[in-house]
């Protein structure tokens, strides 16, 4: 048996970067990683990994958080030691080289945009010594950088592969001929007598739903899915989205892959996935880092869970006391819009937000909806809880693979689904064009159709589930 330890998305940030000040706050209260404590949590679980039972450790891209020289370094430094003690395989990806274009610096109220970053080629180089006494073949892409093949054990290959910019019109994917290299691998593989799993940063599948996941996927994703799972491949194992899911695809002619989405390490729940894999199959399990140590000062899994729900509670305290501070925490996100005209209702809103109970809020649908809003008996049983509470919930299902939803009434899940379908019930009984109704239906469908996975995801288990290889 061959067991492999699966992280994702570290998102390295250096602290010489800046951890204090208004800029640098605004940007990690935007963000689900956790920025300054990165290092401190890199630490911890691979300390964690070099003391567990696993056999070598795979990172499925985005490194450092955005390309920076000095975050390069750092981790650098951290994963030779670590290679000390078990094999180290990864694959680089956008954040690795800065495909955005935006390393950026904090100090006090200013943002700095003169921070040095690594080029593609030197992105490529730096990270080839790390399984390159098991590489067996290799590809160069588009845009230089490499796809490798590893024996990891005598029984067992792992395709790394490198999907930036490589796809259709420069989307993340593979050109043909790095997919007829792939093609050939899962064969050579087959012929050795090996099993083979494949890792990529972009996602092969959607995990949730196009409406969430569209963006992160690669260019012809179905397609390209078909092909592989046609070729013999059955397990990709993917980061980038931050959302812990597995998905499951069947090609047209029948043949099945899965894939794992790892969750980013540095962000809520910080996800450690295991595979235990023997006799052309995979025993899936996942785990979460439970404590790390940041200046002098111990933090639990509860660290996570606070600072991704923080995105929102920060928007919404802003929103509810102070116009500039909500402006000025969209803008970190990228997000720019004009609020003078309805910000008075923005802030009533929020207020409302934070303090109503679940049995108010739905009061108030039901008597604009005629009472076919939300089922009365489930609101009946948790109408004196916080709305809000049950908000985060639902929020943070979306990272952690509905880890949460597991806990929760199942009267909140009749509602969250009643919530989520009442757009969709609405907008078919509007007296709107073909056109508009059929892509506004399309969208307000999608919305019910990922609250139905956040609350009753579908299998296999997110976090526990075997996978046959053959």
């Amino acid at each position: 048996m061959t067991k492999l330890a699966v992280i994702a998305d570290i998102h390295y940030y250096s602290t010489v970067l800046g951890t204090t000040g208004r800029a640098y706050e605004l940007r990690s209260g935007s963000d689900q990683k956790c920025l300054a404590e990165s290092g401190a949590v890199t630490d911890a679980a691979l300390e964690k990994l070099a003391a567990s039972d696993a056999d070598a450790v795979l990172i499925a891209g985005d490194i450092t958080n955005n390309g920076e020289r000095c975050c390069h370094e750092e981790i650098y430094e951290k994963f030779v030691r670590f290679r000390e003690k078990k094999p180290l395989y990864l694959i680089t990806s956008t954040h690795d080289w800065c495909s955005d274009h935006n390393a950026r610096r904090f100090e006090g109220e200013t943002v700095f945009h003169d921070v040095p970053t690594l080029s593609k080629e030197e992105t490529a180089e730096k990270y080839l010594p790390f399984g390159r006494e098991t590489e067996i073949a290799r590809f160069t892409t588009s845009q230089g950088f490499y796809s490798r093949v590893f024996q990891v054990s005598p029984a067992l290959r792992l395709i790394a592969v490198n999907d930036d910019a490589d796809g259709r019109n420069g989307a993340s994917g593979y050109s043909e001929e790095h997919m007829a290299w792939m093609v050939r691998q899962i064969a050579g593989a087959r012929k050795a007598g090996c099993d083979v799993i494949a890792m990529e940063h972009h996602l092969l599948l959607d995990g949730i739903d196009p409406l969430i996941n569209k963006s992160q996927r690669i260019a012809d994703h179905a397609e390209q899915a078909a092909r592989l799972a046609d070729a013999g491949l059955r397990l990709m194992l993917t980061g980038h989205s931050h959302m812990q899911r597995t998905t499951e695809f069947v090609s047209p002619a029948g043949n099945k892959i899965t894939q794992i989405n790892i969750g980013s390490l540095c962000g809520y729940p910080a996800p450690i996935t295991y595979l235990d894999i023997e006799n052309g199959r995979a025993h899936v399990t996942t785990e979460f880092l439970d404590r790390f140590t940041y200046n002098g000062k111990e933090y639990d899994a509860g660290f996570f869970k606070d600072h991704t729900a923080g995105v929102l509670l920060h928007l919404l305290d802003a929103a509810a006391r102070d116009k500039e501070d909500l402006k000025a925490r969209l803008a970190a996100d990228g997000i720019k819009i004009k609020l003078d005209g309805v910000y008075p209702l923005v802030r009533f809103a929020a207020k409302k937000i934070s303090t109503v109970s679940v049995g108010k809020a739905a009061g108030l649908v039901n008597a604009l909806t005629l009472g076919r809003g939300i089922d009365k008996q489930a609101v009946k049983a948790v109408k004196n809880d916080n709305l809000l509470q049950h908000i985060l919930t639902v929020f943070l299902n979306v990272f952690d693979g509905s880890f949460t939803a597991a806990r929760q009434k199942d009267e909140v899940k009749t509602i969250v689904l009643n919530v989520s379908t009442l757009p969709h019930r609405v907008i078919t009984k509007l007296p709107l064009g073909k056109g508009v109704k059929e892509k506004t239906a399309g969208i307000t469908e999608s919305i019910g159709h990922i609250a139905n996975e956040l609350m009753f995801p579908s299998p296999p288990d997110n976090g526990k589930c075997d996978i046959s290889l053959c």
